[in-house]
């Protein structure tokens, strides 16, 4: 199982963000996401779309990608 880091900044942009990246809040007012447990095959392209159909959560920085894939419907 794979893992990505999703950066969401502060004017709503949701893009990939540097695998070596921390998970949380950043000093540029953006928020790095770890989304955990991503199927093989799965690339950044999908869990980034799959990213943008959700309200990110506010008490948490990391995801799994069963609960990712289960709120993007």
């Amino acid at each position: 199982m794979a893992s990505f880091m999703i950066k969401v900044a502060s004017e709503g942009l949701i893009a990939p963000a540097h695998r070596l990246a921390d998970s949380g809040p950043t000093s540029g007012y953006a928020v790095i996401y770890e989304v955990t447990n991503c199927p093989e095959g799965t690339t950044v392209d999908q869990v980034v779309a799959a990213f943008k159909t959700i309200t990110p959560p506010t008490d948490r920085y990391e995801i799994d990608f069963t609960e990712l894939a289960a709120k993007a419907g």
